[in-house]
């Protein structure tokens, strides 16, 4: 993979409802987002009117299909849209102009779209089954297509539960923290914790444990110096001028979520049981698949006290109304187990930004990142290197530049350059 600062930006395709096809000429910008903590992808465009004066005649909803591609025509990004917003309407340089807010029909049925029914009747049913055929595919009208097998990790416990008028991506949201991966030999060691997205390919339900497993796509160096990396074009290495570390320990948000040291009290309407499930970082950390093998933190140590606890939750539950197997025993510890899995991944933000001749790379992948200190030693950080998930592709075309900048967010849950 090639980096360039050349022109890198072809568009294919931009048509807007039954209007003539809007020209690159017409474009002030394009950015395409993904983001692996939103459900679909959306885009935003700033374009300038045309002789017709259709852009005064837009009022949202109007439906709009853009293709655009690299240079080479390798990688294709866009799709369908439906404008939502219409913002900062002004006039430039005597041509009226516009910014569209875009985003997928599926983002607006689930927004439209309110939910009082019972999931998993019976005998509960596996919360990954339940999120692509019962809410995506039936609710949300999502084509299976959209929807492939190969992206919808298995769960190992069976579910059932009533939507109180939640939204249908709030619901798989709900359920996100409470699937458990079914990945051989993880058994009850396996950590609760899923994540939604979308992607090119399509929507995807994975455990944040399964990112530990993927191999890196490329290699990412900082640091690097001029011309060392000339060899290594096949090799998929991509040099970066800078890197920005925006957070390693958001201390303060792991209190809060209880992601240390929490205690779930449930009562059962039943039989009127009562009873405590404290949790503690440290029994559990170590049985946590991590993308590399750094040590835990050393103020880990300081929540070994199981009488204080930063966050105190409370279930109530009736196991008369529900089904046997709907419930599993684990059910509380997966509560502050989630809450854990998720507060690690999203633990460490790095921001690189490039310009390459591709749009490959996309979230949900795993890249390595190389970050060598200054000085004569260039000696490797080992504290910031190692593999990251991608968990942000924003992808944007300034007519001004002629080219497509690619601004990627990295996520990785621990220290260290060598993976487990």
């Amino acid at each position: 993979m090639s980096v360039n600062t050349q022109s890198n930006f072809q568009l294919q395709q931009f048509l807007i409802a039954e209007y003539p096809p809007v020209g690159i000429n017409q474009v002030l910008y394009i950015k395409y987002t993904e983001d692996i903590r939103a459900a679909t992808s959306h885009m935003e465009v700033q374009i300038t009117d045309s002789e017709t004066g259709f852009l005064s005649q837009l009022r949202g909803m109007e439906n709009v299909y853009i293709k655009m591609s690299d240079a080479n025509g390798d990688t294709e990004l866009g799709g369908n849209f439906v404008i939502y917003d219409i913002q900062d309407r002004r006039t430039i340089q005597g041509k009226s102009a516009a910014v569209l807010m875009l985003c997928t029909i599926d983002f607006i049925n689930n927004a439209a779209n309110k939910i009082s029914r019972r999931f998993g009747k019976g005998q509960g049913k596996k919360i990954d089954d339940i999120v692509r055929d019962e809410i995506l595919i039936d609710l949300v009208g999502v084509e299976e297509t959209r929807v492939p097998l190969v992206n919808f990790e298995p769960c190992i416990n069976n579910f059932s539960f009533v939507s109180p008028y939640w939204n249908p991506f709030t619901a798989i949201r709900w359920l996100c923290s409470r699937a458990i991966p079914a990945r051989k030999g993880s058994g009850s060691s396996s950590t609760a914790g899923y994540a939604f997205f979308e992607t090119r390919s399509g929507y995807n339900f994975r455990s944040y444990d399964s990112f530990a497993y993927q191999a890196p796509v490329v290699t990412m160096v900082v640091g690097h110096e001029k011309g060392e990396l000339e060899d290594e074009k096949d090799k998929n290495i991509i040099g970066l001028d800078s890197v920005n570390i925006e957070s390693s320990v958001n201390l303060l948000q792991g209190l809060n979520l209880g992601s240390y040291s929490s205690n779930v009290m449930t009562i059962d309407l039943k039989d009127m049981m009562y009873k405590q499930y404290p949790f503690n970082i440290n029994k559990y950390y170590n049985d946590i698949v991590t993308l590399n093998s750094g040590s835990a933190p050393e103020f880990y140590k300081g929540f070994d006290n199981e009488l204080t606890f930063t966050r105190i939750m409370s279930k109530v539950s009736d196991s008369a109304l529900f089904t046997e197997g709907t419930y599993t025993q684990g059910y509380t510890k997966q509560l502050s187990q989630s809450s854990l899995r998720e507060k690690l991944f999203y633990s460490k933000k790095v921001v690189v930004e490039f310009v390459s001749t591709d749009y490959k790379l996309e979230i949900g992948e795993v890249v390595q990142l190389d970050i060598y200190k200054g000085g004569r030693e260039r000696a490797l950080d080992f504290a910031n290197s190692g593999r990251y998930v991608i968990g942000k592709v924003e992808r944007t075309f300034k007519s001004s530049e002629d080219k497509m900048t690619s601004r990627l967010t990295l996520y990785t849950d621990s220290d260290g350059a060598t993976g487990k």
